[in-house]
């Protein structure tokens, strides 16, 4: 209940954000603000100031902007104020600024999340496997204990203490001896290419909605084999899933003491197309780092570029492959128990999340569909090239249909989301009656 609630709260806060970035927009170009609201329905508070009323509405899901003259078939007496008669450029300023805010709001609480510590998961600096021209460097099962006299708990500490174009010195233990070998050939490309952790094929977190979650895999799962073929590490594993060609694969598990199978269709990855169920790998080892201010800033530029970017370049995906839609679209359920695997990880993964749904927020509101802003977007900038807008009755059927396809996509992504809670729900208990029957 208490994460149900949260998750209310936060979305609502994102929602007001961005109206709130629409309310300074028109103030900016002096347009009316006739109501702005934090959520909606029935007002429990209200006050007016000026010509706009500020409320509280019981429902705490968001909130709403109404300003005047904003709907096209909107009759205004005092047209100075009015939205329909500022300028296109302006018009799309005032629309675009509710998904810039989401923007902003991200990046700070992406730059705040690496200010107060960052909470990472790692792999053992333990080597699973080597290519061959580094093999008289290192051997399967070596501990790297130290890089440049710097004490390593984690795989990716390897990478970051590495110094490019010069001489390194590794600590590392072998068959109960330690080892000091200087290497100045290998580069910190090299311990994600060549040199590869040792990674048992043991799940860490089920990706909500995808094969594993349907099919009611668990987290610390280890998958034992792929169609009877037997897997010794994560490599191994993943190698046997994305080169199988059967559209129906069959994982042998051990869950604790017991060993069961399950069979489950893998879907396409659609930005690389490879076969996949939804697992990522178990990380044993948990640290904190905390980065100086400017480093913050970096960081949480970085990550805010790359999010917006890969999104992006997934909505292009689905745009060119409408096939793969159904297994990629979710809904606030699937928001739900993403954010219920976020709460466990400490306050900095909490508010990465936060941060990524604004993101999303923004990045679905630019959408080129009436209705929302990138509709209202498309429209200024129609009739900046037309250098005159669009009839009233084009505008109202074209947000009709916006509003019928938004409706849809809503629908849709809420019965896909009952759709797998259900099969994961049935899936458990299945996988329950046969490690009771003895797998």
């Amino acid at each position: 209940m208490f994460n149900i609630i949260g998750a209310l709260v936060a979305l609502g806060i994102l929602v007001t954000v961005h109206e709130f970035g629409h309310f300074v927009a028109a103030r900016i170009f002096k347009v009316e603000v006739e109501k702005f609201s934090i959520g909606f329905g029935p007002k429990l508070l209200a006050f007016k100031k000026g010509k706009t009323e500020y409320r509280i509405s019981l429902i705490p899901l968001g909130g709403y902007l109404k300003m005047k003259g904003e709907n096209p078939d909107e009759k205004v007496e005092d047209t100075e104020n009015s939205f329909k008669t500022k300028t296109w450029w302006q018009r799309a300023i005032i629309a675009f600024a509710g998904p810039f805010a989401n923007l902003i709001l991200a990046l700070l609480i992406f730059i705040l999340t690496f200010a107060i510590g960052k909470h990472f998961e790692d792999q053992l600096p333990i080597v699973g496997e080597v290519s061959a021209n580094y093999s008289e460097f290192v051997q399967e099962k070596d501990i790297i204990l130290q890089v440049n006299d710097k004490v390593v708990n984690g795989w990716t500490q390897i990478v970051q203490n590495i110094n490019i174009d010069a001489e390194n010195t590794f600590l590392i233990q072998r068959n109960d001896e330690e080892i000091l070998i200087s290497n100045n050939e290998v580069e910190p490309r090299t311990w994600v290419t060549e040199i590869l952790p040792l990674v048992p094929a043991v799940i860490g977190e089920v990706a909500p909605g995808m094969a594993a979650y349907k099919a009611g895999l668990m987290e610390q799962d280890e998958i034992l084999s792929v169609d009877e073929i037997d897997v010794k590490n994560w490599y191994e594993m993943r190698t046997a899933i994305t080169t199988n060609e059967n559209k129906i694969i069959t994982l042998k598990i051990k869950r604790g003491d017991d060993v069961f199978e399950k069979s489950l269709a893998p879907e396409e990855n659609i930005l690389d197309n490879n076969r996949i169920i939804g697992i990522m790998q178990y990380m044993p080892v948990k640290y904190i780092e905390k980065y100086s201010f400017f480093e913050s800033i970096k960081y949480g530029t970085i990550g805010t570029i790359n999010f917006v970017y890969l999104n992006y370049a997934m909505l292009y995906k689905l745009i060119t492959n409408p096939s793969a839609i159904k297994n990629n679209l979710g809904g606030p359920v699937m928001i739900y128990a993403m954010s219920a695997q976020t709460v466990d990880k400490g306050i900095d993964s909490i508010l990465s999340f936060i941060a990524a749904i604004s993101l999303i927020l923004m990045i679905m509101n630019l959408l080129p569909i009436p209705i929302l802003d990138g509709g209202h977007i498309f429209f200024c900038f129609i009739e900046g090239i037309r250098k005159k807008p669009l009839s009233i009755k084009i505008q109202i059927v074209l947000q009709n249909i916006g509003l019928f396809i938004l409706m849809f996509l809503m629908i849709f992504a809420f019965w896909n989301d009952i759709s797998r809670l259900f099969s994961r729900s049935s899936a458990i208990k299945q996988n329950q009656i046969q490690i009771e029957n003895g797998g």
